[in-house]
C-alpha cells in the first residue's frame, strides 16, 4: 500500500503527509510536472538527494500541504469505502471457479480427442479426399 501512494503522490517520502487528508492524484500531477538539476526520479518518483528531513521541515512541509492541498472535512467523511468480501467466502469462490474452469479444459480436451480419433479412422480408410 506504501508503495501505491508514493506512486499517486510521485514522490517517495510521504512522512510529510501523514494525517492529512488529500487528494493524492493532485498531488502526483504537480510532481510530475516538476523538472530541474536538483529533481531526481526513481520509477518515476521524487525522490531525496539531500539529507534526512529534520522533524521542524516535515512538520513545516505538513503545515504547508494542510493549507494547499487538504480536502474539507465534509468531503472526506462522506466517502464511504466499500467493506472488503470476507477471504473464506472469495476463495471459496475461486475454487468453485477453479472446477468449473479444470471440467471446461477436460470437455475441450475430450472434443480435440474425438476429432483426432476421427482424423486418424479417415484416414485409415482412406475416406478423406485427396489433396488437389
Amino acid at each position: 500500500m506504501n508503495l501505491q501512494t508514493q506512486r499517486m503522490l510521485g514522490q517517495q517520502s510521504t512522512a510529510e503527509f501523514n494525517g492529512l487528508h488529500v487528494d493524492a492524484l493532485q498531488i502526483g500531477q504537480i510532481n510530475e510536472m516538476r523538472q530541474g538539476p536538483e529533481i531526481r526520479r526513481k520509477n518515476n518518483c521524487i525522490v531525496n538527494t539531500g539529507g534526512k528531513l529534520t522533524r521542524e521541515e516535515v512538520e513545516r512541509r505538513r503545515k504547508e500541504h494542510r493549507a494547499k492541498f487538504e480536502v474539507a472535512e465534509d468531503v472526506w467523511t462522506s466517502i464511504v469505502l466499500p467493506r472488503p468480501d470476507n477471504p473464506l467466502v472469495l476463495l471459496d469462490r475461486k475454487r468453485e471457479e477453479l472446477k468449473s474452469l479444470a471440467k471446461e479444459l477436460d470437455d475441450v480436451v475430450a472434443r480435440i480427442a474425438a476429432i483426432e480419433q476421427t482424423e486418424s479412422l479417415d484416414q485409415v480408410t482412406g475416406t478423406k479426399r485427396p489433396r488437389e
